[in-house]
């Protein structure tokens, strides 16, 4: 899939123009803003991953964003992704109640106390986390650097996964391991 223009612009926006502060030191404000740009990082991912055919029921079938354990997002991950599609397929957002039903995910971002909803084996999800919760990395990890949202990408985690990563998100990451 070509990545338009204006979906670019709006992940490095999201990187540059969006400072936030150390999490020692936010206000409820700060955090807010924080979690809004990581949820729509999430949605964003969705349009620079390619998932093999396997991942979906069918042509039609929607990406699924789910977040797993506590929810920082407040509603921001339902906004960012409303109206939203990824190569023709709708986004949808859930909060899977057991490692089962996260098995549905395409794109799985692991809160405070999620660790144990992460589906066992090889599969095709896109794992998130999150340094502001813990330092275990999954195939994409964000970080605060430079009062920024940034993140680490394992490439080969990806690629066990049956993923593949456009070159122009691992061009914004902060590191790229397997690369």
């Amino acid at each position: 899939m070509i990545l338009g223009r204006g979906a670019l612009r709006m992940l490095v926006a999201l990187i540059w123009l969006a400072p936030v502060q150390a999490a020692s030191a936010q206000a409820p404000q700060q955090a807010s803003l924080e979690y809004s740009v990581k949820a729509n990082y999430l949605v964003r991912f969705a349009a620079f991953v390619e998932w093999p055919p396997r991942a979906f029921a069918a042509p039609q079938s929607p990406v699924v964003i789910c977040v797993a354990g506590r929810d920082p997002f407040r509603g921001a991950l339902e906004r960012a992704a409303q109206n939203q599609t990824a190569y023709g397929r709708p986004l949808t957002v859930r909060r899977p109640g057991d490692r089962e039903a996260a098995a549905g995910c395409h794109i799985l971002y692991v809160g405070q106390g999620g660790g144990g909803m992460i589906p066992e084996g090889p599969r095709s999800i896109l794992l998130v986390t999150d340094g502001a919760v813990q330092a275990e990395r999954g195939m994409v990890h964000f970080v605060l650097s430079d009062d920024r949202v940034r993140f680490h990408i394992d490439l080969q985690a990806a690629s066990r996964g049956g993923l593949s990563i456009s070159s122009r998100l691992l061009n914004l990451a902060l590191s790229v391991r397997g690369g």
